[in-house]
């Protein structure tokens, strides 16, 4: 791996390092007309060039950035990307009116997707998922979890977990994976006898995945069948995380705090008690606002956590149901528009707070000692990647310390 000195930088702008909550996350640290050393994939230097080149050794790859800004790379901490089938056709029916209990009828929805996974063989799951991380890539997510949760039977999930194992190793886009059996109930099935298959599955996937996730929601699985899956997990090394409060409170947040949840994802429907109770606890809550768009339902309030002091990432939660995007920087322009966040906020949000999410302590910093994941946008001022929406402003991949993508003229 060749060091790699990145000059003529207008802007690097970073989150600070660390725990960063309130109103330090409208802080960011900004350097302008910067330089950025890279050693064996690991930051070792950031600042003016004069002062970066102290720190160079020997003859590094200069890479000229040309006057364009510096950011780290995504960091997107859901996302349901591994699974078969389309559901334009539903999207269609309900842009025209129809309801979701109406498209069920016609076959549609998360039945729909299952049915299409299970059908797909690994090669092709894999296929569909390696042109869905190209084209994540392009748009500057350098890490990304994907669960599984479209099988729901040990088979298929344990075919999805594989997937995702297989292309950790396949692609440059650093891959997490988390084990979602408990995503819905499947069809000729009572929910006692599928929480029960959900049990005996988490010892044969354990090996595949890192977390353990369950759809805590009315209609779907309880406060207390979730807390018995999540434990479950637990016992066989799974860290838990948790899909609650999409649309009703059923004491979901309270369960994954008391189990030390990594992240509580969703909340678009929150008490002010329970963000008092996130922002006191060390549990990220990661906000979907895609989700919000696509299914025109409230937003999290994402301004109430901030304030609150709570840890907060913001994450695509790409899938063909209910946010069929894999663009943060139309997320983070929807985080400030719709759910009250500063720009600078979007942008710790999508990085350094979604790898706290995961669990990556050196990731989402332009800082020295940090994993060198960083993004040159085609504009020299950051703030464009909310201001300019609908765009992708990332004309430069840096993973690890590796040009893996670019934009070609």
């Amino acid at each position: 791996m060749s060091n790699l000195l990145i000059q003529n930088i207008s802007q690097i702008a970073s989150p600070k390092p660390g725990v960063v909550r309130g109103s330090e996350l409208r802080s960011l640290n900004v350097i302008e007309e910067g330089a950025i050393y890279i050693e064996e994939g690991n930051i070792k230097a950031v600042g003016q060039l004069s002062e970066v080149l102290n720190h160079v050794e020997g003859h590094p790859v200069i890479l000229d950035a040309e006057g364009k800004a510096a950011v780290p790379g995504f960091v997107d901490s859901h996302s349901h990307l591994v699974f078969g089938g389309n559901r334009a056709d539903e999207f269609a029916m309900r842009s025209a009116g129809m309801s979701y209990e109406e498209i069920a009828e016609k076959g549609g929805g998360i039945v729909s997707t299952v049915e299409a996974t299970r059908k797909a063989s690994k090669e092709e799951l894999k296929d569909l998922a390696r042109i869905r991380l190209q084209k994540t890539l392009k748009q500057g997510i350098t890490t990304m979890e994907i669960k599984s949760g479209y099988g729901l039977d040990l088979e298929t999930e344990r075919k999805m977990l594989a997937v995702i194992n297989e292309l950790k190793e396949e692609q440059p886009i650093e891959l997490t994976a988390t084990f979602l059996g408990a995503h819905a109930v499947p069809k000729n099935s009572t929910k006692e006898e599928y929480l029960q298959q959900v049990l005996e599955m988490i010892p044969e996937i354990a090996d595949l995945a890192e977390y353990c996730d369950v759809f805590c929601e009315d209609g779907y699985f309880t406060k207390e069948e979730s807390r018995k899956v999540l434990m479950k997990g637990v016992e066989h090394g799974l860290q838990p995380k948790l899909h609650t409060n999409q649309f009703n409170d059923i004491g979901g947040v309270e369960m994954a705090l008391e189990l030390g949840a990594v992240s509580v994802d969703h909340l678009e429907v929150l008490s002010d008690e329970d963000i008092q109770k996130i922002a006191r606890s060390e549990t990220v809550a990661t906000v979907l606002p895609g989700v919000s768009y696509f299914l025109n339902i409230p937003y999290s309030p994402a301004r109430k956590l901030l304030d609150a002091g709570a840890l907060v990432a913001l994450a695509t939660d790409f899938n063909p149901g209910s946010s069929m995007t894999i663009s943060m920087q139309l997320l983070m322009s929807m985080a400030c528009t719709k759910m009250g966040m500063s720009v600078e906020e979007a942008l710790s949000c999508a990085t350094q707070n979604g790898a706290k999410a995961l669990e990556k302590n050196k990731l989402g910093c332009i800082t020295p000692g940090f994993q060198a994941d960083i993004l040159l946008l085609d504009s020299d001022n950051y703030r464009d990647l909310a201001y300019f929406f609908g765009e992708n402003h990332v004309h430069t991949v840096i993973k690890k310390g590796e040009k893996v993508w670019e934009l070609r003229s």
